[in-house]
């Protein structure tokens, strides 16, 4: 499996540096080119680890009471990808001599990406030139390097000096909000040449990490205020650097592993991931491509040891400022969910360890009970500036919740539920419970923000109200399960959480009156009490500008029924079951109209939708707009990191969507749509610790057990 970006074009170099990114969860190195072509194509030319920022103090006009005091921002720790080559007195350039049978890809077989070409120099001396980058899923400390030359006219020397850089080399866009405009370094607080390593932590939040090198030749090694110099002149046909990243208290594992051995590890590791992942499709377009890509980049992003995540833009880039979002719970999750339950646990482990955080943020906006996760952060603190876009989605709880209990359903996994799971489902089940309250009958919740970012502080948000009251639902059942099949240790969790039945039975009766907005003469969902009261966007799409955010001031945006991406209609996919088709239709339809899109969230979920309908070619048009929105580069913002959450998608939209899979009587059932663009479809499913096939062509379907 390998995807290829083999042109030199300035879009096709600028894409591959998310792309071609090299991540293990832990360490995330962009796709850069080894030669420095700065004057010639924009680069984040940045290396991260997961979980590693620096923190700055927020500057507001006007503070009020309860703002977000600190943010936090991922940053590029020393990026050792730079490697000038010099073959006799000419430096390699793309932009200078000839360049042939230039092939760039990434294996995902392999966990490898390489870079082959032929270069002929200005002065017509020819060299073969190989260069591999990894990663290692075994030993997540190490990036490795190989440069593999074949003289083919010519006896020159190669010598090749390495930059470890301390300070990114980065270009941005900074009219746009959703980068990162912060050009923070690390400072360095130790450098050893001779044992071959340099000490530095994040300038204000104090985090200290360390970076080891080795390489295969000898070199000389010089210190400059801005990065360390690696120099060597090649006695074989291979260069080989390998660099060793730890936050403290981490070991530096695997240094004294050759490149090949490395790599045998890689690949035995991900025979065991493909045999769990692999989807085949068969058809007109190599969607097989888009799916498994998105997976494997999914992979590479994910943090597995319980104090990490996976950012909005994965270990690719720092878009967002490294920042985990609802994304990872309601687009990601369930991709590990179906694929390897045990990386879907490490998901909610992150949400368990940071629960006392989501309580000290409940505090900052004055609430007396429960917790509230924070809408954007990366150390469990909340980040975020814009309270009415961003904070104020307290659905964000909701949809944590929802994970923690699809989990349980797919698993049955009693010691997560008992240590910490249930936590997290009565903490933020308390929350919704305080702000909420009781009208002729029915339980509302105002001034909360949507999925839909146009539209903020509004009351009875459809998506929040419906994954709230399925919350309190499932928040009770579980705990009645956890009484009934583990009472000692149950009786242990009562203790702690000062749990009552009464507040369970509270939590199921404001489930049953949970306001649902709805309108008769529409017979559609009500997004809000309000959304369709308000007048129709008053431009035409010809006329309107993309995104809305970058164009029209918000004010302007929030008078209007225009939205940003799937909100009720995110419910519809989820609770699929509880509505009629036809109200489904008219309500997809009407949504279809108001919403931009200029969320990449939202493609995945209208498909989902059209394809449960059997409105088949809507369906597959917008499951091609969402998968192949990164390597076609459909939103011109490729170059700043994938879209971890639509990759995500692109595999809802197929286990979803077009097999159409859901679980009822606790087992597993399909009932496909499958477009005409697509002959067959075969994927792997793990359910209550069992391994499932499941096959649907245009003519049949079936479920079968694998038998590995």
């Amino acid at each position: 499996m390998k995807l290829f970006i083999n042109d030199y074009d300035k879009e096709s170099v600028e894409k591959a540096e998310s792309l071609f990114f090299n991540g293990n969860g832990h360490l995330g190195i962009r796709g850069s080119l080894e030669e420095d072509y700065y004057d010639y194509y924009a680069t984040n030319r940045e290396t991260y680890i997961n979980g590693f920022y620096d923190t700055k103090e927020i500057q507001y006009p006007e503070k009020m009471f309860g703002f977000t005091p600190t943010g936090e921002s991922m940053i590029s720790v020393i990026d050792g990808q730079t490697t000038l080559i010099t073959i006799g007195d000419e430096r390699f350039r793309i932009n200078e001599g000839t360049i042939r049978d230039s092939k760039r890809y990434v294996d995902m077989s392999q966990g490898v990406t390489v870079r082959e070409l032929t270069w002929t120099s200005p002065s017509q001396k020819t060299t073969r030139i190989t260069i591999t980058r990894l990663v290692s899923f075994v030993h997540k400390n190490l990036f490795l390097h190989k440069f593999d030359f074949e003289r083919v006219d010519h006896q020159e020397p190669i010598t090749l000096e390495t930059h470890l850089n301390i300070a990114p080399i980065r270009s941005i866009d900074k009219d746009d909000p959703r980068m990162s405009h912060e050009l923070t370094s690390v400072e360095v607080t130790a450098v050893d040449l001779v044992q071959q390593s340099c000490q530095f932590q994040t300038r204000q939040a104090l985090l200290p990490a360390e970076v080891k090198w080795q390489l295969n030749v000898p070199h000389t090694a010089e210190k400059t205020a801005e990065r360390i110099l690696l120099q060597s002149t090649l006695a074989s046909e291979s260069y080989v650097k390998i660099l060793s990243y730890a936050r403290q208290g981490e070991e530096h594992s695997g240094l004294e592993l050759t490149f090949d051995e490395v790599l045998e590890l890689q690949k035995a590791y991900l025979a065991d991931f493909w045999q769990d992942a692999q989807i085949r499709i068969v058809s007109e377009a190599d969607l097989e491509e888009s799916v498994n890509y998105s997976s494997y980049a999914l992979l590479q992003s994910l943090g597995t040891d319980g104090k990490t995540s996976i950012a909005a833009k994965g270990l690719s880039g720092s878009g967002y400022e490294g920042h985990y979002f609802w994304d990872t719970e309601m687009f990601i999750f369930p991709v590990f969910l179906h694929l390897q339950p045990e990386l879907a646990k490490a998901i909610l482990s992150f949400r368990i360890n940071t629960l006392e955080g989501a309580r000290k943020n409940r505090e900052l906006f004055g609430y007396q009970q429960g917790a509230l996760y924070p809408w954007r952060t990366i150390s469990g603190s909340e980040s975020s500036a814009f309270f009415e876009a961003g904070s104020a989605q307290h659905h964000i709880n909701a949809d944590i919740a929802y994970a923690f209990i699809r989990y349980f359903q797919y698993t049955d996994d009693f010691e997560l539920m008992l240590n910490g799971g249930l936590d997290v489902l009565v903490e933020t089940s308390r929350l919704f419970l305080e702000i909420g309250y009781e009208k002729n009958g029915r339980f509302h919740l105002d001034k909360v923000t949507g999925p839909d970012e146009y539209t903020v502080l509004v009351n009875d948000n459809y998506y929040t109200n419906r994954m709230v009251g399925h919350q309190l639902e499932w928040t009770a059942k579980i705990a009645r399960t956890l009484a009934a099949e583990q009472p000692q240790a149950y009786q242990k969790l009562v203790e702690r959480l000062h749990l009552t039945e009464e507040e369970l039975s509270e939590m199921i009766r404001c489930s049953q009156i949970m306001e649902q907005p709805f309108d008769e003469t529409l017979g559609i969902l009500a997004q809000d009490r309000d959304f369709l009261n308000k007048a129709h966007w008053p431009f035409s799409k010809e006329e309107t500008q993309y995104p809305l955010l970058l164009n029209y001031h918000p004010l302007v945006i929030y008078r209007y029924q225009i939205a940003k991406q799937a909100d009720a209609v995110l419910a519809l996919m989820l609770f699929q079951d509880e509505f009629d088709p036809e109200t489904v239709r008219k309500t997809v339809e009407y949504y279809d109209q108001v919403t931009t899109h200029d969320s990449s969230l939202s493609y995945s979920t209208f498909s989902i939708v059209y394809s449960r309908l059997g409105e088949l070619e809507k369906g597959y048009r917008y499951f091609l707009e969402n998968a192949r929105m990164d390597l076609d580069n459909l939103h011109h913002n490729t170059k700043d990191g994938i879209h971890t959450a639509s990759m995500g998608g692109t595999f809802l939209s197929i286990v979803y969507g077009f097999c159409n899979l859901t679980i009822k009587d606790n087992s597993l059932q399909i009932e496909p749509h499958l477009p005409k663009e697509i002959r067959e479809i075969h994927l792997p499913i793990q359910f209550q610790g069992k391994s499932y096939y499941i096959h649907v062509t245009q003519d049949e379907h079936w479920i079968e057990i694998r038998t590995n």
